[in-house]
């Protein structure tokens, strides 16, 4: 019941965005998806290679930090690990679930707890500070974009918990052992063999293999820095080769703002899977009033660079689990 329940409430959230697309843009979502439907074959071909880079991108971030870690990572691990990641942001409000999974999937595949934590959360804040860089210098010292008064007023609340955790990497990387004596003596007084002790142990025992990425030299940090802004610049191309297929005229900083900024909203939005805010914000700063050619193209690019793999992350994840013969949290991580 309770998986069924999950389901109609997500179908139910991508219903109300789509109307919510079409009260906004004051366009049928009929109407919008005729617009995508003019878009020739030759563009879909070009998307489609891009849209496999940037997949591609994602694996390659994860299987540098584990290599820093001596892990290996297969393309076809790394894409089941790709599409549950993706899954798993859009079913929670701030991506809660989305190191656990990653825990779960790559402990079923031999690395250690403590290494795909440390691999898993590396590659996250890595990716999110790029981002969230490259927006904001854009922001203060590009073209000026509009945005939302909502947006202009939330967007420093939302990178004030990112640079929270990056601090916190921080010391756990160059200060590993406070961190893991914290955490044994807050688990020492804990129920023994619980969840939350486990879970606790398992963050001090990561500090170690965070420590050994963030002090690294290897050259696979830096090809995880380099994926991170490849990554970045291939979701702007998508976006960029979408909005000029829609009739809009924009420079490369411009570009570079808008889907920028796009990005670094669909990753810090407390809503699930940025459902609806990346979007309408995307369309937004296209044009602010909000035409169907913006939400077009805010359209195609999600579902290109995010819902495309969101489903076949769900089969996987549930395929993982039914494999472990648990579906309860605490006996996955017993």
């Amino acid at each position: 019941m309770k998986k069924i329940l999950f389901a109609v409430l997500f179908a139910l959230t991508v219903y109300l965005t789509a109307r919510f697309f079409s009260h906004a843009s004051g366009a049928s979502l009929g109407g919008v998806l005729a617009l995508i439907g003019t878009i020739p074959l030759p563009l879909w071909l070009g998307l489609a290679v891009l849209t496999c880079l940037f997949y591609m991108l994602d694996w390659i971030r994860l299987r540098s930090m584990l290599a820093v870690l001596g892990h290996p990572l297969r393309f076809a691990q790394g894409l089941r690990l790709t599409c549950v990641s993706y899954f798993v942001t859009s079913i929670t409000p701030s991506a809660e679930l989305h190191t656990p999974a990653m825990m779960f999937v790559l402990g079923r595949q031999g690395v250690p707890m403590p290494h795909a934590l440390a691999a898993s959360v590396s590659k996250s804040i890595y990716m999110t500070l790029w981002i969230c860089l490259v927006s904001c210098v854009t922001l203060t010292f590009g073209h000026a974009i509009p945005l939302p008064a909502p947006l202009q007023v939330g967007l420093p609340l939302l990178t004030a918990p990112l640079l929270g955790l990056a601090l916190l990497l921080a010391l756990m990387a160059f200060f590993p052992g406070p961190v893991m004596r914290w955490t044994e003596g807050r688990a020492s007084a804990m129920k023994n063999g619980g969840l939350w002790q486990k879970t606790l142990l398992g963050v001090g025992q990561s500090a170690h293999a965070i420590s050994a990425i963030g002090k690294s030299t290897d050259v696979q940090h830096l090809v995880c820095h380099l994926a991170s802004v490849i990554f970045l610049l291939t979701y702007v191309a998508i976006g960029w080769l979408l909005a000029t297929h829609f009739g809009f005229t924009l420079t490369w900083l411009q570009a570079l703002t808008i889907f920028s900024t796009s990005l670094m909203i669909a990753y810090l939005a407390p809503v699930p899977g940025a459902i609806g805010v990346a979007e309408v914000a995307t369309s937004y700063m296209l044009d602010p009033a909000l035409t169907p050619q913006g939400m077009a193209v805010a359209v195609t690019l999600r579902v290109l660079c995010w819902y495309l793999v969101a489903v076949p992350g769900a089969v996987v994840l549930a395929r993982e689990f039914r494999l472990a013969g648990a579906w309860k949290l605490p006996k996955v991580f017993s």
